[in-house]
């Protein structure tokens, strides 16, 4: 999810290509998504999926049962939230070039992953860890997610949540699916876990903005704002002259 160096009207002239071309290939979740039968049949899923990460005598707790039904109600809606907030419109690398591009403010992967995490630390959990992973770091194929898994434990054999990958639509990865990549703790968790501490209550207008990384405002809204902008008045115009 890096920008990758490339001249900016190069940028401009694809970015253009591929919203024309792909535009109705990819469209967030919708408002009432969450009570759509797919989406309620994840969730279900994901919860059980999570409950597998913990040992039996625990599994069963009814402490832990609630935990992993927020976890994974909180992973589905707030996935399909944040892609609308982004206003995606293409997939996975195909939007990273609007938002290089400047056509979009956000909706990079680390930014997403951040969201995401931010939205799960909303509760304090006992039974499970959220955490943050990257894949192939320093590649052009670098990725960032979130990981589930039980307390104590890390990335090995947890669960992946990619929220980023497929406009909104919250994608699993296991350990087996994660075979072949590069996958390790991502170096920016003490950081991003500071920010948002467990238990916070920052909504999703709160999000954090790396050294580097300056967040732009929408190239439209910037031209629109020109637009409108009152035309300075001449030279001598002043009242009395």
């Amino acid at each position: 999810c890096r920008a990758m160096p490339a001249m900016r009207t190069f940028r401009l002239f694809l970015a253009a290509v591929l919203l024309g071309g792909w535009s109705s290939c990819c469209t967030p979740p919708d408002e009432d998504y969450v009570q759509q039968p797919y989406a309620q049949h994840q969730m279900s899923r994901l919860k059980e999926s999570f409950l597998a990460l913990l040992p039996e005598n625990q599994a069963s707790r009814p402490a832990a049962q609630e935990e992993a039904k927020w976890l994974a109600d909180t992973a589905v809606a707030q996935s399909a939230s944040i892609a609308r907030k982004n206003k995606v419109v293409l997939f996975g690398w195909l939007n990273n070039i609007l938002v290089n591009s400047n056509l979009r403010d956000r909706g990079l992967c680390w930014e997403v992953q951040q969201d995401l995490y931010r939205d799960l630390r909303r509760r304090p959990v006992k039974y499970f860890r959220v955490g943050l992973a990257i894949r192939d770091r320093g590649t052009g194929r670098e990725h960032s997610c979130v990981y589930i898994n039980a307390a104590g434990k890390g990335l090995k054999d947890s669960l992946v949540l990619d929220a980023w990958k497929n406009c909104g639509y919250l994608v699993v990865l296991t350990q087996e699916d994660r075979e072949g990549d590069k996958w390790e703790e991502d170096w920016r968790e003490p950081y991003v876990s500071s920010a948002y501490p467990e238990g916070h209550s920052y909504d999703m207008q709160y999000h954090l903005v790396w050294p580097g990384w300056t967040r732009k405002r929408n190239m439209f809204q910037r031209m629109q704002a020109q637009k409108e902008a009152p035309e300075p008045a001449a030279a001598g115009s002043a009242s009395g002259n």
